[in-house]
């Protein structure tokens, strides 16, 4: 899981040595007509991907300090003048061997499907709801132990001993899919496994009435024998139905452990141990996309995908939107930047902006600030006459026709009421109504501040109600306007051919923008060129999209989270 996770996910557990932190383990697919190897049973037409387990055995053997003693006790830290260093209590204390038995089960999977199951419902009645389930197999294939080879305690080996497992099974669906223009690229969504009555019976009824299916509760209540292999169902409720790209997250297929001293701590000669230590385990994600936008098909599966194709397709969309909006709206941006006196790296969003959208924080609304500056040029803009002709190049015709709405959004005549709540949160703004009537841009140049400086989001919503009433819509489209026109000018800058892009779809855009930001070998350049194209959460998607990933089509990736 990412570092850095918000809320209701768990937070990674930071770096691990190569081989551990992030582990492709290979992926055994069986599609449909192919030879069946030995105990696989025919499911219901689909394909089952079969992990193995994780058998390095790294982690059998782990080497760290035990800071309550190298750190709380480092006053006491001597040299020895007739012994070794290495006698005294602190030098005892550091690098100690912790060996453990590990085991890792084998998993197996279908891609996630839907189905609609009757579910209990507060009034004692039975409600019909669409649930998203994950069918899977766990096998207990042993564990490993690290041992001396022929007695000799310099030279470890693993080896693999045969004992029951208890399997706690936690599965959470995860997208950060954003699907609403104040969402932006990156919205947070998290769903936990669910026990669903009725669920279970209808979905082995579904897949194969042969298998002996569990629920999450009914799989952890016995051990796994040697060599067992049972089937499961992971049920989520409440989903989405906009989520095309998502990830599953699974924990308890392995008791593999990592600590490390929190980033925070303090030790000292009092410490109690492990308090000052933070515990990750390891966990297994699987990518998954759907294909197309029919929210009421039952029938087609989730597709497997790979870590970093929704930011790569994200990637791609935008161009192709920065593209084709120039030809709708017959805008020029760079030339209407130009009669502004601007140029598209003066109105990037500022680093605030793009470190919020990178934190954990998803909520942070879109920087106004890009926009402040485009209506900070325009008001010092002469003759006034100029002024239409500059955001009808810049934006186009329907751009002006909002940016009209928005101007005249402030002073528009409204009832008592209204008229009362506007005025309060002009003076909030530091305008007054006649401000407004004398001086409009100056005006809505620090309405857009005042604005810019009010979270979270909901409240920036509500207080831009007040001020501009049903003019308010106009403010998140001249934004997203104004993200697709600077996006152009970085295009024109870069002379880029769109030929081939334009007959190709996001991934085809997506691989060209990805080679031309790799080519760029200056950081601070193409760091502009992503966020100009891209907004503030440019630096994200792109550290996404090139992220390193093992595997052509797949990627089965094992982290060490809380």
């Amino acid at each position: 899981m990412p570092c850095g996770a918000g809320r209701g996910r768990v937070r990674a557990g930071g770096a691990c040595r190569a081989g551990l932190a992030l582990l492709l383990a290979a992926a055994a697919i069986f599609p449909a007509g192919a030879a069946e190897p030995t105990g696989y049973r025919r499911l219901a037409p689909g394909v089952l991907t079969v992990i193995p387990a994780d058998r390095s055995g790294d982690d059998a053997l782990l080497r760290a300090d035990i800071p309550e003693i190298t750190a709380g006790l480092g006053d006491l830290a001597w040299e020895p003048k007739q012994s070794p260093v290495g006698a005294t209590l602190v030098e005892q204390g550091r690098n100690r061997d912790f060996p453990r038995d590990i085991w890792a089960l084998e998993f197996a999977f279908k891609p996630p499907r839907q189905i609609d199951v009757d579910v209990p419902a507060r009034d004692f009645r039975m409600q019909r709801k669409r649930v998203w389930y994950l069918l899977y197999r766990v096998k207990n294939s042993g564990a490993r132990r690290i041992v001396m080879a022929d007695g000799d305690a310099t030279r470890l080996r693993s080896e693999t001993v045969q004992k029951p497992v208890r399997f706690l099974p936690h599965f959470v669906l995860e997208s950060v899919e954003g699907l609403s223009k104040q969402e932006g690229a990156l919205a947070f969504r998290a769903y936990l496994d669910r026990v669903v009555p009725g669920a279970v019976a209808a979905i082995r009824e579904r897949e194969d009435t042969r298998l002996d299916l569990h629920d999450s509760a009914r799989m952890s209540e016995r051990d796994l024998a040697p060599g067992e292999e049972r089937w499961g169902v992971a049920v989520w409720e409440d989903v989405d139905p906009r989520i095309d790209f998502f990830s599953i997250y699974a924990r308890g297929l392995t008791n593999a452990i990592r600590w490390r001293p929190r980033a925070d701590a303090t030790f000292a000669a009092d410490s109690v141990p492990v308090t000052g230590e933070e515990h990750v385990l390891e966990s297994l994600r699987l990518d998954f996309w759907r294909p197309g936008d029919d929210a009421t098909s039952l029938n087609d599966e989730m597709s497997v995908g790979h870590a970093g194709m929704y930011e790569r397709r994200t990637i791609g969309s935008r161009v192709l939107e920065t593209l084709g909006r120039g030809r709708q709206t017959a805008s020029a941006p760079r030339e209407g930047l130009e009669q502004l006196g601007l140029t598209w790296e003066e109105i990037l969003d500022p680093p605030a902006a793009v470190k919020a959208a990178a934190s954990v924080d998803r909520d942070a609304p879109p920087s106004l600030v890009p926009l402040q500056k485009v209506v900070n040029a325009l008001a010092r803009l002469q003759p006034p006459a100029a002024r239409p002709a500059a955001i009808r190049t810049l934006f186009g015709g329907v751009g002006e026709e909002w940016f009209e709405d928005l101007v005249r959004g402030l002073s528009v005549p409204l009832d008592e009421e209204r008229g009362t709540l506007r005025r309060g949160m002009l003076d909030r703004c530091g305008v007054s109504e006649e401000d407004v009537a004398n001086r409009p841009l100056e005006s809505l140049v620090k309405v857009l501040a005042a604005l810019d400086a009010t979270t979270p989001a909901a409240t920036r919503r509500s207080a831009t109600v007040a001020l501009f009433g049903a003019a308010a819509p106009r403010l998140d489209s001249l934004v997203h306007e104004l993200d697709l026109a600077r996006g152009r000018a970085v295009l024109d800058d870069m002379d880029f051919d769109r030929r081939p892009v334009l007959s190709g779809g996001a991934l085809t855009a997506s691989d060209a923008m990805l080679t031309v930001f790799g080519a760029e070998t200056d950081a601070a350049k193409r760091a502009r060129m992503v966020t100009g194209l891209l907004g503030a959460e440019g630096p994200a998607l792109l550290a996404a999209a090139t992220a390193v990933r093992e595997g052509v089509d797949h990627a089965w990736v094992f982290r060490y989270e809380h």
